[in-house]
């Protein structure tokens, strides 16, 4: 039997990888085995996965609302066949109930037994962050008789994992491990044109001063030559300060949320705005002149439930686009959510009940993998947990305000110490001062080093965390000597905003992170925090896994009364206790009509 790796270089999906690459995409799939009528998948559940057959057969059926098969949707999936690499990168919904068919097309034997690869999207997406060389290698081809490499509508999903790191690379916008780049604009270039006019004019002016003016006196001589030099510097550094407030600007959807990023020049200052994309409500484009419109450029104003309101895209080209987008990302949101609930409704009845799982794990054969021995935790580990940034111990994620912050405070208690220092060492070496004033000075640089450790240690103890149920801002004075700690539930989080509010938190990338809560709670911030968009996105990645893990709860409990409610119904139908129900429509004598 072939191995997880031999089977994968045989298959055309994988054809173009390399061995390296080949062997990293083994490490993420799974085998298992099922037996003839096992289900593998249920129609209208959540597809986020590769399946391929490596030995046996499925059979797949799609029926609509009447109960009758769907024309394309009932066939067979023989040995190195797969379905579906698109799910790779967007989550969906089985078409089709999936099942083992093993025998012959149409049979199967009782005993016979199929395998199956599973790689699940999540991991995939993992692998290309880690190695997106493989990117193109699952670029499409085609011999003329055989496709190799991801399907078409596929390989335009893997094309935007490029497009993120290219994002990434040239923006503040920090996207989550399983976020796909869906839309990045920035605002339209006849908005940038319209503002280069005014330095465009005085670069001009000062061609027209150069050529038309007279030099026939010695002040009209000097103004031919500062005249159009000032205007010149004047319309270049206009220029391009108009050219970095417009790439300041940008827009970013992606599958999980809406960002807004808005640097403001005057001020120095950049505010970013994120929006899960499950609370966007409405879409409304706005073209309002007929310049808008001849040149098709506009704003999408996007209401939501979050505390944010209306969030605009203003003045960008193809404003239709962003509707387009929203309304696919919103159907495919609530596809997968529905098909969530019911997936975990048939988790809990089959757990109820005690049905098994129609899938095995297979016998991958060789030796166990060895377990890694922990690695003993060096000086600069521990050095990096108790002064990091940014420390993440189990579901707590542990934030300390920026260096800069720390430099500041020590700043004048150091500088104070090296003077004393420096001062005391050159009187002993002058030998030009009595012992009283070197001790003096030395009991005065000791408490300067005591206040330099209290500030040191004072922005050491001011952390902010956020667990899986909560965020916090704990202020702690050095040494023990008080504590004041404020916090809320991750459920009341309704929006949170980043801003760099000036110069040097732009350039030495701290600022605040602002935390809108709902309820009693008091908003929180996170004060002077090193990168705040990274603090922003980790922020609205818990507050996704919570709500996901609050809906299993939430439904866990109907789920099992649903459960509860069946087995009493089928001991009851056993029991014959429960009598023929006239249907609805009918009154007692036209029911009997009916009767056999």
């Amino acid at each position: 039997m072939a191995t997880k790796l031999e089977f994968i270089g045989t298959l055309p999906i994988f054809a173009n990888l390399s061995e390296a690459a080949r062997a990293a995409v083994a490490a993420v799939a799974t085998e298992y085995s099922f037996k003839p009528n096992a289900v593998i998948a249920y129609q209208r559940d959540v597809a986020n996965s590769l399946y391929i057959v490596k030995e046996g057969r499925l059979f797949a059926k799609g029926l609509d609302a009447s109960g009758r098969a769907r024309e394309g949707l009932t066939r067979y999936y023989e040995p190195g066949q797969s379905f579906n690499d698109l799910w790779l990168f967007v989550p969906g919904v089985h078409p089709a109930t999936v099942k083992g068919s093993t025998g012959a097309r149409g049979t199967s034997a009782p005993d016979d037994e199929g395998r199956l690869l599973i790689i699940p999207g999540p991991a995939f997406h993992k692998l290309l962050e880690e190695y997106p060389i493989i990117i193109d290698q699952l670029a499409p081809r085609d011999d003329g008789e055989t496709h190799y490499g991801l399907s078409d509508a596929a390989w335009q999903e893997a094309r935007k994992m490029k497009l993120r790191r290219q994002v990434r690379a040239s923006s503040a916008a920090a996207l989550m491990p399983e976020e796909r780049l869906e839309f990045f604009a920035r605002r339209s270039v006849w908005l940038l044109v319209g503002r280069l006019a005014m330095p465009v004019v005085l670069v001009l002016a000062a061609v027209i001063i150069l050529v038309l003016m007279p030099t026939n006196t010695g002040l009209q001589r000097a103004l031919k030559v500062g005249g159009p030099l000032a205007l010149t510097l004047t319309g270049l550094v206009w220029f391009f300060l108009r050219v970095i407030d417009w790439r300041g600007d940008y827009f970013v959807i992606t599958n999980r949320h809406m960002t807004h990023h808005e640097f403001d020049l005057r001020h120095f200052r950049i505010r970013l705005v994120k929006i899960p994309i499950g609370q966007v409500q409405t879409v409304e484009v706005l073209k309002p002149t007929f310049l808008a419109n001849l040149f098709n450029f506009g704003t999408a104003r996007v209401t939501t439930a979050a505390a944010a309101g209306k969030v605009l895209f203003d003045f960008i080209d193809q404003p239709g686009r962003v509707k387009d987008v929203l309304e696919r990302l919103l159907g495919q949101y609530r596809a997968v959510e529905s098909a969530q609930t019911q997936a975990l409704m048939r988790q809990s009845i089959e757990k109820h009940f005690g049905v098994d799982s129609p899938l095995k794990l297979a016998d991958a054969g060789g030796p166990a993998p060895a377990r890694a021995r922990p690695r003993p935790v060096g000086f600069f580990a521990r050095l990096g947990r108790r002064y990091g940034w940014r420390v993440e111990d189990g579901n707590t994620i542990t934030y300390r305000k920026s260096l800069f912050i720390l430099f500041k405070r020590i700043a004048w208690p150091a500088l104070v110490l090296t003077v004393v220092a420096g001062l005391s060492v050159l009187a002993l070496y002058l030998d030009v001062t009595p012992w009283i004033v070197v001790l003096a000075a030395v009991a005065f640089g000791f408490g300067d080093l005591l206040w330099l450790i209290w500030q040191a240690e004072d922005w050491r103890n001011d952390v902010f965390q956020v667990t899986d149920r909560f965020v916090v801002d704990i202020d702690r004075a050095p040494f023990g000597f008080g504590e004041s700690r404020k916090q809320a539930p991750i459920s009341n989080i309704q929006n949170v905003n980043a801003t760099r509010p000036g110069f040097l938190a732009t350039l030495f990338n701290f600022g605040f992170v602002s935390i809108d809560t709902a309820g009693a709670a008091a908003d929180i911030v996170f004060e002077y925090v090193p990168n705040p968009e990274v603090i922003q996105s980790d922020i609205f990645q818990r507050l996704d896994e919570f709500r996901q893990q609050q809906r299993v709860r939430e439904g866990s409990a109907r789920r099992e009364e649903y459960a509860l409610l069946i087995d009493v119904y089928r001991q009851a139908m056993e029991q014959q206790r429960i009598p023929q129900r006239t249907p609805p429509g009918y009154t007692e004598g036209e029911s009997n009509q009916q009767a056999p």
